[in-house]
């Protein structure tokens, strides 16, 4: 044995400097190496440390972000900072590419199992959702209070803001309204999105929605343009309780405008009042004029009172054919019709009146 040795130290003094220095380099890298994988692979994302130090737990990456971003980011609330993370997260990625999103921290997680799940875009599911019936100003109010979306619009006034989605949608945008031009859906957003893009995606589609039921309206369709088509469906959107009765609804104000009445419509006040949150109309009310009072004005208000679903702008271009000129809210979501005032006081009676205290 000793022999042994003494043959395996004679080879190595035989063995140029150099070469030596190269496999110590190349033992000490590869070491280093190894304990680097090994603690990439073993290291956890400590939750209650982070907890306790007022943190997070989670990883909020942002879009836009590379890869040396996130593994910076995610090994410093670990305590844990590498160099030779990002390294081992590329090998460990091999082609796939880490999604923008909100990712909590689990107890246990390692950054293998997060880098994975940032891989298979497996975060939190952020959404923003648009109402039927609601106002331009509830639709802002609601995105405002998004977490994690940059709000670039928040301070713009409501001509601002319509100038900048015009200045984005270009030819896209027609009308001179913004009030009623955003689709009602659920829109998904991630970290590092503004919230004019979100609102850009919204009023495109309803835009795009505005052209096809505008496409199949009939030949001998009394309103002349898309804007006209737009303020009467805002108005059957808000004046139905009863899905069964858009069409009907619709059909009492086109024979109203057919015949030079006033449309008489308590949410067209409410709307031109600014009275989004408030309860029952005063007789005052109903006599303070301004544009959008349809008891002191005629014909349609100047722009729609709120967003009008796919349903009610269909029920619009598609009116029951009946010579209804009345309707009164029976309190469980439906209406009560009349085609004369007489038969409509007495649903008031029946309907409203029973009802006052």
């Amino acid at each position: 044995m000793v022999e042994i040795i003494k043959t395996r130290l004679r080879w190595v003094r035989h063995v140029p400097f150099s070469r030596r220095v190269v496999a110590v380099f190349a033992a000490f890298v590869f070491l280093a190496g190894a304990l680097s994988y090994l603690e990439f692979r073993l290291m956890r994302l400590d939750r209650a440390m982070l907890l306790a130090a007022g943190k997070t737990p989670e990883v909020v990456v942002e879009r836009g972000y590379g890869l040396k971003q996130v593994i910076d980011l995610v090994t410093a609330r670990a305590w844990s900072p590498s160099g030779l993370h990002w390294i081992w997260a590329r090998i460990h990625l091999a082609s796939r590419l880490i999604k923008a999103g909100v990712y909590p921290i689990d107890a246990g997680l390692g950054l293998p199992g997060l880098l994975d799940r940032m891989a298979l875009d497996q975060g939190k599911r952020l959404e923003w959702q648009v109402l039927e019936g609601q106002s331009l100003e509830q639709v802002r109010r609601s995105l405002a209070a998004l977490p994690y979306l940059r709000k670039e619009s928040a301070a713009w006034s409501q001509t601002e803001l319509q100038a900048k989605l015009k200045a984005r949608l270009g030819e896209a945008y027609r009308l001179n309204f913004l009030e009623g031009m955003i689709f009602p859906d659920k829109y998904r957003y991630v970290p590092g999105m503004s919230d004019l893009e979100l609102l850009a995606q919204a009023c495109l589609r309803q835009h795009r929605l505005l052209d096809s039921v505008w496409a199949q309206r009939p030949a001998t369709y009394p309103l002349r343009s898309q804007a006209e088509l737009m303020v009467l469906a805002s108005l059957v959107e808000k004046e139905t309780g009863d899905a069964a009765d858009r069409s009907r609804v619709a059909a009492v104000f086109l024979n109203r405008l057919g015949l030079g009445m006033r449309l008489q419509s308590d949410p067209t006040v409410i709307y031109g009042l600014g009275m989004l949150e408030k309860g029952r109309l005063t007789r005052k009310d109903l006599e303070t004029d301004h544009p959008y009072n349809t008891y002191t004005r005629y014909g349609l208000p100047p722009a729609p009172i709120a967003i009008p679903g796919e349903a009610s702008l269909l029920a619009s271009i598609r009116p029951s054919q009946e010579a209804s000129l009345y309707f009164v809210a029976r309190g469980d979501g439906s209406s009560e019709f009349s085609t004369t005032l007489a038969q409509h006081n007495l649903a008031v009676d029946r309907y409203i009146r029973k009802r006052m205290p």
